[in-house]
């Protein structure tokens, strides 16, 4: 997610003082830090547990800007994340280069992407060996689309083979951000979401999965329109006799789980990726135009999200969203956006400002 820069007038908010606002909001992320604090000292919170795994797991990480050349703090957090969570299949997202990835994943591993020197946004997958990519490309690349797809945010393809032949479509999303204010992008990925929603329809693929960062959270208009596959979806708890995919994170959405920005809250000690009124903040805010991160009382959020198509939600576990030390603790890289391309001005240690989400599919993982 790239936090947006502009102001925006608020509706919802005019009524009060703009200083006395952002004061209250500070306050409030304060006090939200020290319940999570509070929570630790009497036992509330543990360091998260990752589940044996059980069948074919599956991931979903926004890597923040991952450049060539990361530093190697960074990618010490990282290889840790990925070493504890154990995925077999992950969709990526913010990601360089191909260079870029064989940073963290060895010969063990193979990668899926356009690779394209032009672009430093680029999404891929990374599936563990014995497990074979097959028809890795772009969804929607030509450039009519690029109103729902802006740049490389592209939905990439890939179709993944077990080795007992068992064959299983991936669709990895980076959906256009909320910068430039959410009321006023809410059009772009509403209609990226009707667009491949229609496109997995049509190609009628028993075994789907759908994941990455959606820029929007469960039961947002763009989310529904995924699992109905009915491009006038209303917002709200998404209803359709014949979905055409699950949404495994919606339980998680509803008891307040986020999968980004939680490393404000870190202090060092492990935390759960449970934040008070994430949910309803979200809801709150919808259709109005306001200004981030002022006039936000929570800014963590579930964007990270893995839908399936109604065969694999009958052999689903439970999502989970990981969030470890070694994925919240470090600082902060920043980037620079120029004509040419991306500066890395400072090459953080943190491994991302989103978590990795994951579920196992009961499914022999060879």
């Amino acid at each position: 997610m790239t936090v947006p820069t502009r102001s925006y007038t608020h509706i919802s908010l005019m009524n009060r003082d703009p200083q006395t606002l952002r004061a209250s909001h500070r306050w409030h992320r304060i006090l939200l830090a020290l319940g999570c604090l509070w929570s630790l000292s009497v036992g509330c919170t543990a360091q998260p547990v990752v589940a044996e795994k059980d069948g074919l797991r599956v991931a979903t990480y926004n890597i923040e800007w991952f450049s060539e050349d990361a530093n190697p703090g960074r990618i010490a957090n990282l290889k840790s994340v990925l070493n504890n969570v154990q995925p077999d299949i992950i969709g990526l997202q913010e990601i360089q280069s191909r260079k870029a990835l064989n940073q963290i994943f060895d010969d063990k591993w193979e990668i899926g992407m356009m690779d394209e020197a032009s672009e430093d946004q680029e999404v891929a997958i990374a599936v563990r060996k014995p497990l074979k990519l097959e028809e890795v490309g772009m969804v929607f690349d030509d450039p009519i689309f690029d109103f729902s797809f802006p740049g490389r945010r592209d939905v990439l393809r890939a179709v993944v083979v077990s080795p007992d032949g068992a064959r299983h479509s991936f669709y990895v999303n980076h959906m256009k951000s909320r910068s430039g204010g959410r009321r006023q992008t809410d059009p772009q990925r509403e209609m990226a979401a009707g667009l491949l929603a229609a496109f997995i329809k049509g190609k009628a693929e028993e075994n789907v999965v759908v994941l990455g960062d959606l820029n929007d959270a469960p039961d947002d208009r763009s989310v529904n329109i995924l699992e109905t596959g009915n491009l006038m979806a209303s917002a709200g708890s998404a209803s359709a006799a014949n979905p055409l995919l699950v949404n495994l994170m919606d339980p998680l959405a509803r008891s307040n789980h986020v999968s980004h920005g939680l490393f404000r809250l870190f202090s060092g000690d492990p935390i759960e990726p449970v934040v008070p009124e994430a949910w309803s903040e979200n809801e709150r805010t919808r259709g109005i135009d306001y200004r981030y991160p002022d006039d936000l009382k929570v800014t963590q959020i579930l964007f990270d999200q893995i839908l399936v198509s109604p065969s694999l939600a009958k052999v689903a576990g439970k999502a989970s969203i990981y969030s470890g030390a070694d994925a919240l603790r470090g600082e902060k890289g920043q980037t620079r956006r120029t004509d040419t391309g991306t500066d890395y001005i400072e090459k953080g240690t943190l491994s991302s400002d989103h978590l990795l989400v994951y579920v196992d599919l009961k499914l022999p993982a060879n």
